[in-house]
């Protein structure tokens, strides 16, 4: 029998899900909610391949058993169920289980991936002016609309903004009604009349489904205000006027009520943005050395 013979007989023999936090079986993949089941997909792609593939080629890892057959039974799945596997991140994943496959038939494989290389003088000047220029604006020009272009430009830079074990729990609103606009709590006095908002929310289930609720609840947290960074740097980049404002439970509640959100769709908080009507006095940071509380590298 040749290798990749075996390595059918792997996948066809694994029928559990198996970690640190529990166990789903064929069948409790049958049943899971979409999105959790590809929410599971993205992790244990991240947890049992790729977090391990790059050890294993540096020779730092020996080949652990069933190497990336956990996903595979998760894809085969998803696959039985009917749904599409053509989208980047299964792509991304599919990537990696083909260079699990390849392992475990005992192949040499190459990863093509490109290693970060220094930015030119004109392009670090670009991101400098990007980290250090920007600022919070919260007063805009009344009834100039910002075009729909730059909101979906908005929009995808939060969308490329890390997120823990690729899991993708950040989700979105967008308000333009000012009536609506209102029933956002802020804790700065913000003319809702005169912007566009993001309502950054996340997915709960997901952490649910995969255990970092139990272990690293903050990290859900951590990914929207990593997407609100992303996206108030485009709106800065754009010429336009952005603000991250807080949200408050009580309100939280209300807005979720009026707009039907299910229970596991949770407000992070808010960005409003539009034209600038007026400049402000760029905020300053404290030194380096005031921040410091510890260094090993001297």
């Amino acid at each position: 029998m040749s290798e990749n013979s075996n390595t059918s007989d792997k996948t066809e023999k694994l029928k559990t899900v198996r970690w640190l936090f529990g166990e789903y079986t064929r069948d409790d993949l049958i049943k899971m909610d979409p999105v959790c089941l590809r929410a599971l997909f993205r992790e244990r792609i991240h947890h049992t391949i790729e977090v391990d593939i790059y050890p294993i080629l540096l020779g730092r890892k020996k080949l652990p058993p069933n190497f990336g057959l956990q996903p595979q039974l998760i894809l085969d799945v998803w696959k039985e169920r009917g749904f599409s596997d053509d989208d980047p991140d299964f792509e991304w994943g599919k990537t990696y289980l083909a260079l699990a496959a390849q392992l475990r038939a005992d192949q040499e494989i190459r990863i093509e991936s490109l290693l970060p290389t220094p930015f030119t003088e004109e392009e670090m000047a670009v991101v400098h002016k990007l980290m250090w220029k920007r600022c919070s604006i919260r007063d805009w020009i009344p009834n100039k609309k910002v075009p729909d272009d730059m909101i979906e430009r908005i929009l995808e830079a939060g969308r490329a903004a890390p997120t823990g074990c690729n899991l993708n729990i950040v989700r979105f609103i967008v308000i333009r009604e000012p009536k609506e606009a209102k029933m956002i709590w802020s804790d700065i006095p913000t003319p809702m009349d005169q912007c566009v908002l993001i309502i950054v929310c996340y997915d709960k289930r997901i952490y649910e489904t995969v255990g970092h609720d139990r272990v690293v609840p903050n990290n859900i947290l951590y990914d929207c205000a990593a997407a609100a960074d992303h996206m108030c740097l485009m709106a800065h980049a754009l010429g336009l006027g952005a603000v991250w404002l807080s949200c408050m439970k009580k309100t939280a509640k209300a807005f979720k009520k009026k707009y039907g959100l299910p229970d596991y769709i949770e407000q992070a908080l808010h960005i409003a943005l539009g034209w600038p009507a007026i400049g402000t006095i760029k905020s300053e940071r404290m030194p380096v050395s005031e921040m410091m509380i510890a260094r090993s590298d001297r």
